[in-house]
């Protein structure tokens, strides 16, 4: 984890250091991203509810139009252990898409705002590892689908007349999970470094 807040604090360095002069958001665009994501709905148990943090990923698309538009995104939001008396006993891995309303305006000096908020279809996966079949609720592979609300704030340098670079927070709330017959929620929060090409 600390190679992954040692290469999100190079990538904005790089980010905040390196702009041209501001260009209109292109009609239609594409980006990737990487970043940490929190979480305290990792595990069910009480020992391990404290919050945990991984990697995750990102790829989405959009189209703006007089600085509003639409967007696009598959969020890979990370795995993590769910640890019970001290031991491994399954891995969670939760993704999500979202469709969300978008919002840029121009800071000036080739920097811009953004600002999302909309839906996310979410999946909680857990894959036991060990004391499979045991426990109360029994501990057995389970798959929870739902759908939560997204909101999303960044700032964006322009790196080339179609090229900008994004530094977003986002926030996942209410995140369906299942472990067995027990049902929980949580939310996740990323903090990501994004490249993105404009149309």
């Amino acid at each position: 984890m600390k190679r992954t807040a040692i290469l999100i604090a190079a990538l904005a360095g790089a980010l905040l250091a390196s702009h041209v002069q501001a260009q209109e958001p292109g009609q239609a665009y594409f980006g990737i991203g990487y970043g940490a994501v929190w979480s305290d709905g990792a595990s069910p148990y009480s020992d391990t509810l404290d919050e945990d943090t991984t990697a995750g990923a990102k790829i989405y698309g959009g189209s703006m139009r007089d600085r509003f538009g639409i967007e696009l995104g598959y969020y890979n939001l990370g795995k993590y252990d769910v640890n019970f008396l001290g031991a491994k006993i399954a891995e969670t891995k939760t993704s999500a898409i979202a469709v969300s309303g978008v919002m840029a305006t121009p800071l000036g000096g080739g920097y811009w705002f953004h600002a999302k908020l909309g839906l996310a279809f979410t999946q909680a996966e857990i894959d036991c590892i060990s004391l499979c079949g045991t426990g109360t609720p029994v501990l057995a592979d389970t798959k929870k689908r739902g759908t939560s609300g997204i909101l999303g704030l960044g700032v964006g340098a322009q790196l080339g007349q179609n090229v900008l670079a994004r530094i977003d927070f986002e926030h996942i709330g209410s995140v369906h999970h299942q472990l067995s017959t027990l049902e929980y929620k949580d939310s996740y929060d990323m903090l990501s470094v994004n490249l993105q090409f404009n149309f």
